[in-house]
């Protein structure tokens, strides 16, 4: 059976990057960036203060101490967004954080650390320095933030407030970004009710499926278009086939493994998809199927249980949707084991699990109880997926083993 790596590989293949579009940084939270962002200036753009106090050049300092004081007279006083208008050699000038240092100053002292003389209206004319200062003390250096060309964004990051940020401060007002691919959602199973407001009839159950794809989605700033359940009715599927809009990926839930009511692989294939595989190396969701529908569309058939609905999500969908955007590959993180764990066969296992602190203080991995494919409880403890190779069936307490966060885009 195909391995997951392989199906990963297959999915690689076939992804065709998303077109791009230009938008005002403003609005670019949550968008992929389709370019390399520079900063085109310095932050700071000049050496300002970082205190309330008073700038002196550190050179006329040297040798003031508590018992002898060097007493400096205060010329002008600079609020943020001021310039120096005129400076006397040897004059101390007040001055605001954030301040442009004035020429020939290199120091501030902070107005605390000095004792200050009034004139009649209140304000400083003459101070009595204490200490020797040091050059570049309480001073913001220009591009000490960013230098000119310094890299802010690179392509194929998701952009968050702090790149917001960076491009506000250094001038950056557009950038360019992908498309976000959209998604079609089916569900089959005449099972499976959505009327949530109604008591169950006989042998139904609730679609826990569908909201479970449309709320990740859309929490990824993916637009998602649900077509109603259409049962276990190959017409309908076909229907429904037809009738899709033009988003890039489908999903479908159900009927994909080889039962009596899997009908979906033989209208794909009637209906001239390409099948790039069915059935990976993997638990749950062996069953699962990608293929390429005529129109170039992805297509991912993912098994019914609600489980596997959640693997084939993070694990298969959302490779392809960041190869689509241009992203990096993910990179997954490793931690101790909290306890043992045993499976049988050579299957890769996304388990539910939950990241947590050990009695040292140090970050561990608890598999947790309830990995049946169809048992949901488990996903409101778990913060995030435990993963064990197909080469692996045995692993002993405070062995490594490979985690992933639950986000279809994990920040780290």
């Amino acid at each position: 059976m195909l391995s997951y790596q392989e199906a990963l590989s297959l999915i690689a293949c076939e992804a065709k990057l998303q077109s791009t579009h230009t938008i005002d940084f403003r609005q670019s939270c949550g968008h992929i960036a389709a370019e390399d962002i520079g900063s085109p200036i310095c932050i700071p753009p000049f050496g300002n203060s970082a205190m309330d106090g008073f700038a002196l050049s550190s050179a006329w300092t040297h040798h003031a101490t508590q018992e002898r004081p060097l007493i400096f007279q205060v010329g002008d006083c600079l609020a943020a967004g001021d310039v120096a208008s005129g400076y006397a050699d040897g004059m101390a000038i007040e001055i605001m954080t954030g301040a442009k240092m004035p020429p020939h100053c290199d120091a501030v002292v902070p107005i605390e650390q000095v004792e200050c003389v009034t004139g009649p209206n209140g304000e400083t004319i003459e101070i009595r320095l204490l200490r020797t200062l040091a050059p570049r003390e309480n001073v913001r250096l220009r591009g000490e933030d960013f230098t000119v060309g310094q890299s802010l964004i690179k392509k194929g990051t998701r952009l968050h407030a702090g790149h917001i940020a960076a491009m506000a401060a250094t001038g950056v007002r557009q950038i360019s970004v992908r498309h976000m691919p959209s998604v079609d959602v089916i569900t089959t199973g005449k099972e499976l009710s959505d009327k949530y407001h109604a008591p169950l009839a006989d042998g139904e159950i609730y679609d826990s499926n569908t909201p479970y794809l449309i709320s990740h989605l859309q929490s990824a700033g993916i637009e998602v278009v649900h077509l109603n359940n259409i049962g276990d009715s190959p017409a309908l599927f076909f229907e429904a086939l037809n009738g899709l809009t033009r988003a890039s990926i489908v999903i479908s839930s159900g009927a994909v493994s080889k039962g009596r009511w899997d009908f979906i692989p033989e209208i794909l294939k009637k209906q001239g998809a390409r099948i790039i595989f069915h059935g990976v190396a993997i638990k749950p969701g062996k069953p699962i199927l990608f293929a390429v529908l005529p129109d170039g569309r992805y297509y991912f058939g993912l098994p019914g249980n609600p489980v596997a609905v959640a693997v084939g999500l993070r694990f298969f969908v959302q490779p392809l949707i960041r190869h689509l955007l241009g992203m990096p590959e993910e990179k997954l993180h490793g931690h101790k084991l909290a306890q043992s764990f045993e499976k049988k066969g050579g299957l890769r296992h996304f388990l539910k699990a939950h990241l947590q602190s050990d009695d040292q203080g140090l970050t561990c991995v608890r598999i947790l109880h309830g990995q049946e494919s169809f048992k949901i409880s488990p996903l409101l403890e778990m913060n995030c997926w435990a993963i064990v190779g197909e080469e692996t069936n045995t692993l002993l307490a405070n062995d490594s083993v490979r985690t992933a966060s639950l986000e279809l885009f994990p920040a780290f």
